[in-house]
């Protein structure tokens, strides 16, 4: 009776609890079979959006036995599921089209608390995943009790990894082993600014077949035997057409280097092709043919890379085509566990002296990667002889954003701001000129780029010629409040950085990543007005650390108050304990912003 009252007292603290996860899996070889139950507490209203389940699977597999009930507190069914009110539909959140599917349901009560209970079964035929379990609802939603069972043969090989999971109890059966995890969430993890990725600190199990079948035999024995199969996956899929192969011949002709052989073919695949995520028929692993891009102008990331590929073997260029988990913030291959844990493809070109890198996907510049795939390990496909390599880091030119800015006073402020943009800003940008349309960029702009206090009242999006990774926004706007009249005195107000907002550090819980520098510059001129002087002509401030550096330097040009500052961030893993020192250095900087009011008195 106290366990029970307990765990009562508990649930009001959330919204939802999943009180209990049981998933039993049997696998042997070209069979394996799923039966998942799950058990959710709806504490109010607002976890009712807990009572929307979606059971996702592919043509590949089969679902059975989906059956659905509600219970009150005291564990009396209230309410069934009716197999009518299951709908099904194609999964467009995998892909535009593909043959990915959800089957989903509402089954809700008005009376609280109440037990969402709900079960299934999946069959597969060919997998690379036996299991990928964190039995997690929500961040925001703990997990009382969670089992994952595993049946194997014994002669049935195997290779898990656990994450913030004990290790499993091994049983003996008589025909299988039996492998059991246990493990819970409390439901504490909250999102914080530029943190590692939450999955890090949350309960993860991993399960792989050593040998597998996957379209092809394949093994994940090792990382080699791994790229040996994901090679004899792609093999003979780089036939090109006889046409193509004179259009790529005629395109570079009359060029030499074969960096710029590259640059002019991968012109040619932007504007002749498009991405399209297409997963059919083997779940999304194997790339269709080049033939298939030259006929239909577009693919995703593994057909582009493909056929790109091939486009280079046409000009006498080796490429490699390249496995890369592309997430921001950057979440580290486990190295020592061989198994499929990439999400995208791209394409790796040595070069003498040189190396060029390819998204196939991007329209942006050219050799240019971004912040999704920047620094990340990345395997590439050679057959027995496939590696790892990382990819180059973004460094502080590569992210700077840096604003000229010019004030000019006439009883109120009108400023001309000239922002120069590189890396993720650079690619919102670039995205948002090319693939929104004008009332979305207007939205925008005004919410994310104009400073704060001004009122906008032109814009234009400004880009380089096509292999620049910069991009411009100058725009004009006013200000009421940028200068600030006080009898003889006159203040004008700093235009601050944009900068994270940091937790202080009674509430941080979390270490800092910061997986490329954050970098800053503006020069800021402003109107000296007449018959003012500054009370103080120059002002110099330097803020260093380890963590980064501050410089704030102002003082009288001509006609003009010149301010020139900077911030840089340096990128880095910094942990728990180091929180304090490392906000101290945003804080100082913040403050510093805060207070860099200039004054003038006549």
């Amino acid at each position: 009776m106290l366990i029970l009252l307990n765990s009562l007292l508990w649930s009001q603290e959330f919204d939802a609890e999943l009180i209990n996860e049981q998933i039993e899996v049997t696998a042997s070889p070209g069979r394996l079979v799923k039966n998942c139950t799950y058990e959710i507490r709806i504490n109010n209203k607002a976890g009712e959006e807990y009572t929307d389940v979606s059971i996702h699977f592919t043509k590949q597999n089969k679902i059975h036995r989906i059956d659905a009930s509600i219970k009150d507190q005291s564990g009396i069914i209230i309410k069934k599921l009716k197999s009518s009110e299951i709908t099904e539909r194609s999964d467009f959140s995998h892909s535009f089209y593909s043959d990915y599917l959800v089957k989903e349901f509402t089954l809700k009560h008005n009376v609280y608390p109440y037990i969402l209970t709900y079960s299934y079964q999946i069959q597969y035929d060919e997998f690379l995943s036996i299991e990928y379990w964190n039995p997690v609802l929500d961040i925001k939603v703990p997990t009382v009790d969670a089992t994952l069972i595993l049946n194997i043969p014994y002669d049935y090989a195997i290779s898990y990894s656990n994450r913030n999971v004990e290790e499993p109890l091994i049983e003996k059966g008589e025909n299988s082993l039996i492998y059991r995890w246990k493990t819970s969430y409390n439901g504490a993890l909250r999102e914080e600014t530029l943190a590692p990725p939450l999955i890090n600190f949350l309960p993860v199990v991993e399960i792989v077949p050593k040998n597998f079948r996957y379209i092809l035999d394949g093994s994940f024995e090792s990382w080699s035997s791994y790229g040996y199969w994901e090679h004899s996956l792609i093999a003979g899929l780089d036939i090109m057409p006889e046409n193509e192969k004179a259009r790529i011949i005629s395109l570079t002709g009359n060029i030499n280097d074969d960096r710029e052989k590259i640059r002019v073919l991968y012109h040619h695949l932007q504007d002749e092709t498009r991405y399209i995520n297409v997963n059919i028929e083997t779940g999304g692993m194997k790339p269709y043919p080049a033939s298939y891009v030259v006929d239909n102008r577009y693919g995703d990331c593994k057909a582009l890379t493909n056929y790109f590929k091939a486009v280079l073997e046409v000009a006498g260029i080796k490429a490699y085509y390249t496995n890369v988990l592309a997430e921001d913030p950057l979440q580290e291959i486990d190295l020592t566990f061989p198994s499929q844990q990439f999400n995208h493809v791209i394409l790796f070109v040595p070069l003498d002296g040189d190396t060029v890198w390819l998204d196939c996907t991007s329209n942006r510049a050219f050799n240019y990667l971004g912040s999704f795939t920047q620094n990340h390990d990345v395997f590439v496909i050679d057959g027995k002889n496939s590696f790892f390599l990382r990819t180059p880091r973004l460094c502080n030119m590569d992210v700077i954003d840096s604003r000229n800015i010019s004030v000019n006073y006439s009883g109120s402020a009108s400023a001309t701001f000239r922002n120069h943009y590189k890396g993720e800003m650079y690619e919102n940008l670039f995205d948002l000129n090319h693939s929104f349309k004008e009332s979305d960029k207007d939205y925008v702009v005004r919410k994310y780029i104009v400073e704060k206090g001004f009122d906008l009242s032109r814009y234009e999006i400004l880009e380089n010629n096509r292999d620049s990774n910069e991009i411009v926004v100058v725009y004009e706007a006013s200000s009421p409040n940028l200068y600030k009249n006080y009898g003889n005195e006159m203040v004008i107000n700093n235009i601050k950085f944009d900068l994270p907002a940091f937790e202080k550090p009674q509430y941080r819980k979390l270490p800092v990543q910061i997986d490329y520098p954050i970098y800053k510059s503006d020069t800021i001129e402003y109107d000296l007005i007449n018959g003012f002087r500054m009370v103080n002509e120059s002002e110099n401030l330097n803020i260093s650390a380890s963590y980064g550096e501050y410089k704030f330097k102002m003082n009288i040009d001509g006609d003009n108050i010149r301010v020139v500052k900077s911030i840089l961030i340096n990128p880095g893993t910094y942990p728990l304990q180091e929180y304090i020192d490392f906000y101290k250095f945003i804080k100082e900087v913040n403050d510093s912003e805060n207070r860099s009011h200039i004054i003038l008195t006549k």
